[in-house]
C-alpha cells in the first residue's frame, strides 16, 4: 500500500510514525500481495510440485517441509536477530565440521600411505 499508492517523498516523511508503522505491518502481513503472502504461495506451490513428483521416493517426500522452500526466511515466526544467530551458529558448525572432515581425510591419506609402505 505504501509503495503502490505512490507516496511522494514529502508525503512519506510527513506521515506520523505510528501510521507509517501500521502501514508497513499492513504491507508485510495483511495485504494479499504482501511479501508474506507471496512467499507462502511460492513455498506451497513448490512443495506441492515436489511432493507430486513421481521421481521422488516416499522417504524423501516425508522429509520435505514447506519451510524448506522459504528462501527469504519469512514464514518462520522468529525475529531477524534470532534468524541471524541461528545462521551464524549453523555457519560455525558447518565450518568446524568441514575442518574436521579435511583433517580426517588427511589422516586417512597419511595412514593409507604408511600402510602401503610396509
Amino acid at each position: 500500500m505504501v509503495n503502490k499508492r505512490g507516496l511522494s517523498p514529502d508525503e512519506y516523511f510527513k506521515l506520523d510514525p505510528e501510521v507509517l508503522n501500521m502501514l508497513m505491518v499492513y504491507d508485510a502481513y495483511i495485504e494479499p500481495s504482501g511479501t508474506y503472502i507471496d512467499m507462502m504461495y511460492h513455498a506451497h506451490s513448490l512443495y506441492n510440485n515436489t511432493i507430486n513428483n513421481p521421481n521422488i521416493t516416499s522417504e524423501a517426500r516425508k522429509s520435505f517441509k514447506v519451510s524448506d522452500f522459504d528462501f527469504l526466511g519469512v514464514l518462520d515466526d522468529s525475529t531477524t536477530k534470532e534468524r541471524l544467530e541461528k545462521y551464524e551458529k549453523k555457519k560455525k558448525e558447518n565450518n568446524s565440521n568441514s575442518i574436521s572432515a579435511i583433517g580426517e581425510a588427511i589422516k586417512k591419506q597419511v595412514l593409507g600411505k604408511n600402510s602401503n609402505v610396509k
